[in-house]
C-alpha cells in the first residue's frame, strides 16, 4: 500500500511539475510575443521617422536604416516560437486531415521531431558563430555599429524556444496516444494506429535518402521534401530541415555550419521591412471599420439590382486585397462578412462561394506580398512591380464585372437557389442603411485615399515601399484612433500582434527557403535546367507553359508565398535566360499562382471558404471555374501583350 501510494504520489508529482514547466514556457512565449510587438512597432517609427525627417524636415537622422534591419531581424527569430504556439504557422495538411483522429498523432510525432531536430542543429551553429563574433569583437559595418554576436544571438536564444514549443507539442502529442498503438478490436491497426503514419514516414524518408545517395542527388531531395511538405511539418521548418539534410549529403558535416549564417543573410534586407508594416496596417484598417465604411460606399453604388451584392463583394475583395496583401487573410475575412448575406437572400452557394473565390486574389492587386517577396528574391525594384501589376489586375477585375452583369442580363434567376423566389425580391429591396451618399463617402474616403496615396507616393517617387508601407501603418493608426475613433488602444494591439504573427510565419518560411536554396545551388538544378532547355529546343513560351503548369501544381498545396520562395531560385534564371522580361515575368508568376490557389481538387483558398462556409466542395469548384477560366484569360492576354505589364513602368519610371 505504501509503495502504491508513494507511485501515486509520484505521478502526481510529475504531472505538477509538467504544469508548473508549461505554464512558465507560456510566459516566455508570451513575453517573446510581447517583444515581437515592440519591435514591430519600433521598426514603423523608425521607418517613419526616416522618411518624414528626409521630406519634410530635409534631414538625415543617422542609423535609421540600420536599426530597422536590426529590429527585423531579432523580431524574425525571436517571434517564431509565440508564433508555432499560436498555431499560426502554414503547413501542407492535405494527409493529415484526411487522417483519423487517433493515428493523426503519429504524423504530429514525426514531423515534431524532425523539426526539434532542425531546430537542435540551427541553435548549436548559432551559438558557436556568436561565441566566435563575440571573442573576436566583430560589429556591424553601419552608422550605428553594434556587436554582430547581438544579432546572430537571437538565432539561438529564438530556436531554443521553438525547440521547446515542440517538445511541448511532442508532450501533447504522445499523451494522446495512449493505448492507441497497438487497438485489441480487429482490424483498427491499419485504420487508427498512429504507428502506421509513423511507419510510412520512416520508410518514406529512409527511401528518399537511398534514392540521394545511390541513385540521383537532387530526386532524392525533392522526394525528401516533398514527404516533409506532406507530413504536415510547418513549411519554414521543412524546408530548412531538408536543407540541413541535403547539405550534409552534398557537402557533408562542415556545411551545416552555413544553416545561421544562411538564415541571418535570408532577413538582413532593408526591402523585406516593409512586408510586415503593410500586414499591419491592412489589420489596423480592417479593424478599424475603414474597410467597413469603404464595403458600405461599394454596396450603394452597386445599386439593388440581383447582380449588386456580387458585385460589391467583388470591389471590396479588390479593395481588401490592396490593403491586405494577401489571398487567404481577404478569402477568410470577406467569406466570413459576405457568405451568410448572401444565403439569407437566396443567392446559389456556387455563385456566392465562386465570388467570393475570384474576388480575393489578393497578390495581383498592388500593394502586395507577392510583389514584395518577388523584388526582394530577385532584386528586381518592387516600385516598378507595383505599377506593373495595376492594369492586368483591373483587366482581370474587368472581366469579373463584365460576366456578372452580363449574367445578370441573360438570366438572374440564375443567380439563386430555384425555391427562393421569396428572397428574391428581398434583395431588390436590400439592407443598405437608410442614409445619404454623401454621408456614407464622407466616412469611407479615408479608406479609399489609403492605397491611393501609397501607391502614389511611390509611383511619383515621394515613398521607397517600406517607407510607403510606414506611412500607411500610421495613417491608419491615426484615421481608426483619433480621427473615425473607431478603434481601441487594446484594438490596436491586438491587430498589431496579430500581423506580427502571420508577418512571423512568412518571415520564417523565407528562412528556411534560404537554407533550401543553398542545396538547389549546389545542386546547380537552375543551370541545369537552362541548358536542358536549351539543348532540347524547348521554345520560350513552351518554357513558360511547362512553369505556369508546375507553379499551377504546387499552388494547390502551398499559399502563394511559400511557392514564390521555393521556385523563383529554380526558375527566375531559366526564363530570364530565354528572353522574358523581370517585370512582366513578375506579374505573369503571381496570376499563375492565385490561379493554383483556386484550383481544385486542393486550391488552399477552396478549403478556407468551406472552412468558413461549411458549403459542399462541389458547390465551391463549380462556382470558381468561370473565375479561373477569366484569369487564364488575362494570363493569356499578358502573354500575348506583355505591354500590359511593361507599358505603364516605363512610362512612369523610365
Amino acid at each position: 500500500m505504501t509503495v502504491e501510494w508513494a507511485v501515486i504520489d509520484g505521478g502526481l508529482s510529475v504531472k505538477s511539475l509538467l504544469k508548473r514547466l508549461e505554464g512558465a514556457l507560456n510566459k516566455i512565449l508570451t513575453c517573446a510575443g510581447l517583444i515581437s510587438v515592440l519591435l514591430m512597432i519600433m521598426l514603423a517609427v523608425f521607418i517613419f521617422t526616416q522618411a518624414f525627417s528626409r521630406y519634410v524636415l530635409s534631414t538625415h537622422v543617422p542609423g535609421l536604416f540600420d536599426v530597422s534591419i536590426y529590429s527585423l531581424i531579432l523580431f524574425t527569430f525571436l517571434g517564431g516560437a509565440y508564433t508555432l504556439r499560436e498555431g499560426s504557422h502554414i503547413s501542407v495538411d492535405l494527409i493529415w486531415t484526411h487522417l483519423p483522429a487517433r493515428s493523426r498523432a503519429g504524423l504530429d510525432i514525426a514531423a515534431g521531431v524532425a523539426g526539434l531536430l532542425f531546430s537542435a542543429a540551427v541553435v548549436w551553429f548559432s551559438w558557436r558563430w556568436s561565441q566566435l563574433a563575440f571573442s573576436s569583437g566583430v560589429m556591424t559595418i553601419s552608422e550605428i555599429p553594434v556587436p554582430k554576436g547581438v544579432l546572430i544571438g537571437s538565432i539561438s536564444i529564438g530556436f531554443v524556444l521553438v525547440g521547446l514549443q515542440i517538445i511541448r507539442q511532442l508532450i501533447h502529442a504522445c499523451g494522446r496516444t495512449a493505448g492507441t498503438w497497438f487497438p485489441r478490436e480487429r482490424g483498427l491497426f491499419f485504420k487508427e494506429s498512429p504507428l502506421v503514419p509513423l511507419m510510412i514516414f520512416l520508410v518514406s524518408i529512409c527511401g528518399s535518402l537511398v534514392v540521394s545517395v545511390l541513385w540521383s542527388k537532387w530526386l532524392g531531395i525533392c522526394l525528401f521534401a516533398t514527404i516533409m511538405l506532406l507530413s504536415g511539418m510547418p513549411v519554414c521548418f521543412a524546408l530548412g530541415f531538408t536543407g540541413s539534410v541535403g547539405l550534409y549529403l552534398l557537402v557533408g558535416g562542415p556545411a551545416l555550419g552555413q544553416i545561421p549564417f544562411l538564415a541571418f543573410k535570408a532577413v538582413e534586407s532593408f526591402p523585406l521591412t516593409c512586408l510586415p508594416l503593410f500586414i499591419i496596417a491592412g489589420l489596423v484598417m480592417e479593424r478599424g471599420k475603414m474597410v467597413d465604411e469603404v464595403f458600405k460606399l461599394f454596396r450603394m453604388i452597386s445599386g439593388n439590382s440581383a447582380s449588386a451584392p456580387l458585385l460589391t463583394t467583388i470591389l471590396a475583395g479588390g479593395f481588401f486585397c490592396a490593403v491586405s496583401g494577401s489571398s487567404v487573410a481577404t478569402t477568410s475575412l470577406i467569406a466570413a462578412a459576405t457568405l451568410p448575406m448572401f444565403m439569407t437572400q437566396g443567392y446559389r452557394k456556387s455563385i456566392a462561394s465562386g465570388t467570393v473565390a475570384g474576388a480575393t486574389i489578393g497578390t495581383v492587386i498592388p500593394p502586395s506580398i507577392g510583389y514584395i517577396l518577388y523584388g526582394v528574391i530577385t532584386e528586381e525594384s518592387i516600385g516598378r512591380l507595383f505599377i506593373a501589376g495595376i492594369i492586368p489586375a483591373a483587366m482581370i477585375f474587368g472581366f469579373y464585372f463584365t460576366y456578372i452583369i452580363l449574367r445578370a442580363m441573360i438570366n438572374a434567376d440564375s443567380f439563386f437557389e430555384s425555391d427562393s423566389s421569396s428572397h428574391r425580391a428581398q434583395t431588390v429591396e436590400d439592407n443598405v442603411e437608410k442614409e445619404s451618399f454623401f454621408q456614407v463617402l464622407r466616412r469611407s474616403v479615408w479608406g479609399l485615399l489609403a492605397p491611393i496615396f501609397v501607391l502614389g507616393g511611390i509611383y511619383m517617387g515621394v515613398f521607397t515601399p517600406s517607407e510607403a508601407a510606414a506611412v500607411m501603418l500610421v495613417y491608419a493608426i491615426v484615421i481608426s484612433l483619433w480621427v473615425m475613433k473607431t478603434l481601441t488602444p487594446m484594438q490596436l494591439l491586438e491587430s498589431v500582434r496579430n500581423g506580427a504573427k502571420v508577418s512571423s510565419m512568412i518571415l520564417l518560411i523565407i528562412v528556411g527557403a534560404k537554407i533550401f536554396g543553398a542545396v538547389t545551388s549546389q545542386l546547380r538544378i537552375a543551370s541545369d535546367l537552362v541548358n536542358f532547355v536549351s539543348n532540347a529546343g524547348i521554345s520560350p513560351l513552351g518554357s513558360l507553359f511547362l512553369i505556369a503548369l508546375m507553379l499551377i501544381l504546387l499552388g494547390m498545396f502551398l499559399d502563394a508565398a511559400s511557392t514564390m520562395v521555393i521556385t523563383l531560385p529554380i526558375f527566375y534564371p531559366l526564363l530570364v535566360s530565354v528572353g522574358f522580361n523581370s517585370v512582366w515575368l513578375g506579374v505573369f508568376y503571381i496570376i499563375v499562382l492565385e490561379i493554383g490557389l483556386l484550383t481544385p481538387p486542393v486550391g488552399l483558398n477552396l478549403f478556407v471558404i468551406r472552412g468558413v462556409s461549411g458549403f459542399s466542395m462541389g458547390s465551391i469548384v463549380r462556382g470558381s471555374f468561370p473565375f479561373i477560366l477569366m484569369m487564364l484569360l488575362a494570363l493569356i492576354m499578358l502573354a500575348l501583350f506583355p505591354e500590359l505589364a511593361v507599358w505603364l513602368p516605363r512610362r512612369m519610371m523610365g
